[in-house]
């Protein structure tokens, strides 16, 4: 199977300052900063939103079950074709995670009148500094991660998130 990676393109004062490709997930947070991230989302060239929040997780579906689900977002089977976008602590109770699909090109910028900078991080390494009026692109990568798998893939999928998870799996009541 092949596992989607993301190509993340750090930008500064207009030129390209580095890139990272990434198998889990982009994120973007407020660094060592104790005030909110300010961040403007725009998806292909659409400003879909500003963020005020600790940070934000752009994941893969191959990412989904990791930060992205502990910050609240959905998990997702690595076949499906798209990106989340998961609000990390958001200081709005009605910014709640979305899934774009994987032709989508998101900008996350940091405004050049933001309160403080933010920082990026590529699969929990490489850590940048995004100054004010800097931004990182993000796009799928044309370059997925071939994937050897003994059964099919999805099954390998959700038995996996059962016993390393324990997704939805409860104790069952008994009589009264």
């Amino acid at each position: 199977s092949l596992r989607t990676r993301l190509k993340c393109e750090v930008w500064q004062a207009g030129r390209l300052r580095t890139v990272r490709r990434v198998l889990n997930e982009c994120l973007i947070d407020r660094g060592a900063s104790p005030f909110l991230s300010r961040l403007g989302v725009s998806v292909d060239g659409h400003q879909v939103t500003k963020v005020q929040a600790d940070g934000l997780i752009i994941a893969t579906p191959s990412g989904s079950t990791a930060y992205n689900t502990a910050a609240g977002g959905a998990m997702v089977v690595p076949s499906v074709n798209c990106t989340l976008l998961t609000p990390i602590a958001p200081h709005s109770l009605s910014f709640r995670p979305i899934i774009v699909p994987d032709t989508a090109s998101i900008d996350i910028a940091v405004p050049i009148d933001a309160r403080a900078s933010a920082r990026a991080s590529f699969d929990g390494r490489h850590q940048v500094d995004l100054v004010c009026g800097s931004h990182v692109r993000i796009q799928t990568s044309r370059r997925p991660l071939p994937l050897l798998n003994m059964n099919r893939h999805e099954t390998d999928w959700y038995n996996s998130i059962t016993s390393k998870l324990n997704w939805n799996v409860r104790v069952e009541q008994g009589d009264a």
